[in-house]
């Protein structure tokens, strides 16, 4: 068990840290960059991946990676993402997750099973089919281990609104949880090696400059050097067990699922929110349609909508074709406003779907 940060490049392991206060996870994790893209931000010395269709992978070469230049993502993105892939396949899976953590966290999953990630692979052929090849082997563990990170996620928030859970905060189900259910959530835990941050740490890196020169780096470079903890596993579910374990101490920072497209998602503004941010091939986010998705949604699954949807627009064609009448005009404006606090009343479930059709068939 390792002690030590490593104080420059590294070709292995996995690292992961938090910053609750700016809500912000880093991880630094050796990256092949195959259909994948990433940018830096110098003046925060920090980095983005992002999924690129067309992207090589320099024939297969591994790329090092540095704590000092760490991959950045809002706080509880790693386990969202990973509850979110589809494992279904090698390529969905890669497309989903994989191209942004690596798979250097599937080499402790399964002590029986030991596998190397060379540093040169010469092609993306070979590259991508000794790589399909460790999810092959591990992918009956991996799906198991996304089903009961979904498992603990959906108790710990209430994904599902059970009633006897209402009314208790996410911390405190998250206690019960691993008390009173725990499932394998617990045993997650065994192959996370916590290195537990100082300054010393940084030592030898950084002991060369004067005081002077390591203030004004410090303070041109907006260096990442904090005193909190950081978490290296070659194992997902350790990871995620870390992740969770945080988020666990964040007040008003909720995971939930979206009612659109039944992704896991954190609220970006308003923890009340029911709809992801997750960008969609139209372009909007499910947020961005919330209005209109709720509203189809409530016409397909309530055919007493279809049938004051279908009413509304006979109604408003027959006014528009005539315009100039004003008794027409005013029966319409007074049949509106009375069917708006007809359906209002069904949305609050005040009155039964078979009440409004029997209004509705009363004011043809």
């Amino acid at each position: 068990m390792t002690n030590d940060l490593p104080n420059t490049e590294h070709f292995e392991n996995f690292f992961i840290w938090f910053d609750d206060n700016e809500k912000k996870e880093y991880y630094s994790t050796p990256l092949y960059y195959y259909k994948a893209t990433f940018n830096i931000d110098y003046e925060n010395n920090i980095r983005t991946i992002k999924w690129k269709e067309k992207e090589g992978t320099d024939q297969g070469l591994k790329h090092p990676s540095s704590l000092y230049l760490p991959f950045c993502e809002r706080l509880g993105m790693f386990v969202l993402n990973f509850l979110n892939a589809d494992l279904s396949s090698y390529e969905t899976a890669y497309k989903d997750f994989f191209y942004m953590y690596g798979f250097e966290i599937l080499k402790d999953i399964d002590g029986d099973y030991k596998f190397e990630l060379k540093n040169r692979y010469g092609n993306d052929t070979t590259y991508l089919q000794e790589t399909e090849k460790i999810y092959n082997n591990l992918k009956v563990q991996i799906i198991d281990i996304q089903e009961n990170i979904r498992k603990a996620v959906d108790y710990i928030y209430n994904i599902n609104e059970n009633e006897e859970l209402k009314g208790f905060t996410h911390t405190q189900r998250y206690a019960v949880y691993l008390i009173k259910r725990m499932g394998k959530l617990y045993f997650y835990s065994k192959n996370d090696k916590v290195i537990l941050d100082n300054y010393s740490n940084k030592y030898n890196e950084l002991n060369h400059f004067s005081e002077i020169e390591l203030l004004t780096k410090l303070k041109e470079q907006n260096m990442l050097i904090s005193m909190s903890n950081t978490h290296q596993s070659n194992d997902i579910s350790s990871i995620c067990y870390a992740i969770i374990e945080e988020l666990s101490k964040v007040d008003n920072y909720p995971i939930k699922k979206c009612q659109n497209c039944g992704k896991y998602f954190i609220p970006i503004k308003k923890t009340d929110e029911i709809y992801c941010d997750y960008p969609k091939p139209s372009g909007k986010t499910c947020r961005e349609q919330g209005a209109s998705i709720l509203y189809n949604k409530r016409l397909q699954e309530n055919s007493a909508y279809s049938e004051y949807r279908k009413m509304y627009l006979q109604k408003f064609n027959y006014a528009k074709k005539n315009k100039n009448n004003k008794s027409i005009q005013k029966d319409f404006e007074n049949w509106k406003k009375e069917a708006k606090d007809i359906i209002n009343k069904l949305k609050k479930n005040q009155i039964s779907e078979h009440e409004v059709y029997k209004w509705l068939s009363g004011s043809k």
